[in-house]
């Protein structure tokens, strides 16, 4: 008979726990006290079975009307002890504590009751309590280590053998514990802390940004409590008419980088790129709408990437999105990169006549300069209509006001493929 802390999941414990242990005791009027490990077949060599298992059981066989352990339990006791305790031993056990005896339930859990304490007191307090090695794997600051102390999750049941199929009445006077590797019982639900908790899509006015869970920032194998309250916005700014009034290229010291648009990624999580010396995977997906015109004249998504010579925008490998319907641009960001994403395409200094108008000086209004020399993006024609020149109007958003509602269908959370745009 069961005490009333007994639950199904001792019950399957108990099941396969015996069932174990009859092949170890068959032809014995009683089972044999010992160190047991679960196996299919004859164990040749204990004591590398017994060196960091998944699991194993401890077997106390008690005398008749005894309570007490003796010295020869005692040996096996700190055995399953220096096992399950160990510091170097990176299982998190939990524990079952199941007495088998008679009508005399008092006396069974007497038994239980003496080995729980003896663990108790080896821990130096009134339960049980482990110091562990336990490795953290975090996404920004890469692997490090803690000595994590729990409390050990013990679980008793009381049994009386006479209500028990017969195969188990050898386990009579004896008190079976089954130490089991079991993180997340140990540790808690909050062992693994990520950040976006779910795969989530967040919405721009154009654009999607898909998250995976875990991509902005996640650690492992820790009682941290997981982050909560993420906030990501998403801007868009791909109307060339509010653009070219303050026109300037993508920032880089060497290349030259037209600007066709930008959209800007905000978040409290972000992560600051010298801030992590972890490399950041590119787990998130950045997708918006686009032109046949703009796919044609290979635009491409830019953002910040950490170099040997500092932080500068770089090409992100950028792809068309497949399937039917609607076109679109897509490209992988890491949390590191939350900031602005341009749009735009790498051009050579005798291609900027091409693309843009030649001035003076900086005097005409949203001028910049390039090389020595001014230029604006657009000019006025004799109705007063900014004119762009006909390959940087190719890389510009230019839908009329009534196709503007051809936004991205929304609700589509995976990582799409697609054939990538090459300069």
């Amino acid at each position: 008979m069961a005490t009333k802390d007994h639950n199904p999941l001792i019950s399957k414990l108990l099941h396969a726990a015996s069932t174990l242990l009859m092949l170890f005791i068959c032809g014995s009027a009683t089972a044999q006290s010992g160190l047991y490990v679960p196996s299919n077949k004859p164990v040749r060599n204990m004591q590398k079975a017994l060196t960091d298992p998944e699991a194993f059981y401890l077997l106390v066989q008690f005398d008749p009307a005894a309570d007490a352990y003796t010295d020869a339990h005692l040996d096996l006791l700190d055995s399953a002890y220096r096992i399950a305790f160990s510091l170097t031993n990176p299982m998190l056990y939990t524990m079952t504590i199941e007495s088998y005896g008679d009508a005399d339930q008092q006396l069974a859990t007497r038994r239980a009751d003496a080995i729980y304490k003896y663990f108790a007191m080896r821990s130096h307090s009134t339960f049980p309590i482990r110091l562990v090695r336990n490795p953290i794997r975090c996404s920004c600051y890469g692997d490090t280590s803690e000595v994590l102390r729990y409390e050990v999750p013990v679980a008793t049941a009381i049994y009386n053998c006479a209500e028990l199929p017969s195969e188990r009445l050898r386990l009579k006077g004896t008190v079976l514990v089954t130490f089991r590797n079991n993180p997340d019982e140990c540790v808690g639900a909050a062992r693994g802390c990520y950040v976006p908790r779910t795969d989530s899509t967040i919405y721009g006015y154009y654009s999607q940004l898909l998250l995976r869970r875990g991509s902005i920032y996640h650690v492992q194998n820790t009682k941290d409590t997981c982050p909560s309250g993420l906030v990501i916005t998403l801007d868009d700014h791909l109307d060339y008419h509010d653009l070219i009034d303050q026109y300037h290229l993508i920032p880089h010291r060497k290349q030259l980088l037209v600007m066709a648009g930008y959209i800007v990624v905000r978040s409290q999580w972000q992560v600051p790129l010298s801030d992590c010396p972890q490399p950041q995977p590119d787990s998130i997906t950045l997708r918006l709408p686009a032109t046949q015109e703009q796919i044609d004249a290979k635009l491409r998504f830019y953002a910040k990437v950490h170099t040997a010579r500092g932080v500068e925008y770089r090409a992100l490998p950028t792809r068309k999105a497949p399937g039917k319907g609607l076109l679109a641009l897509q490209t992988q960001l890491n949390a590191a990169q939350f900031d602005t994403i341009y749009l735009g395409k790498k051009i050579e200094e005798k291609e900027l006549s091409k693309y843009f108008y030649p001035v003076a000086d900086d005097t005409e209004a949203s001028a910049f300069k390039v090389k020595g020399r001014y230029y604006v993006a657009a000019r006025p024609d004799r109705s007063g209509t900014l004119q762009l020149k006909k390959p940087l109007q190719s890389l510009f958003r230019n839908i009329a006001e009534q196709e503007e509602d051809d936004t991205l269908p929304r609700g589509k959370s995976a990582t799409p493929k697609g054939e990538e745009i090459i300069e």
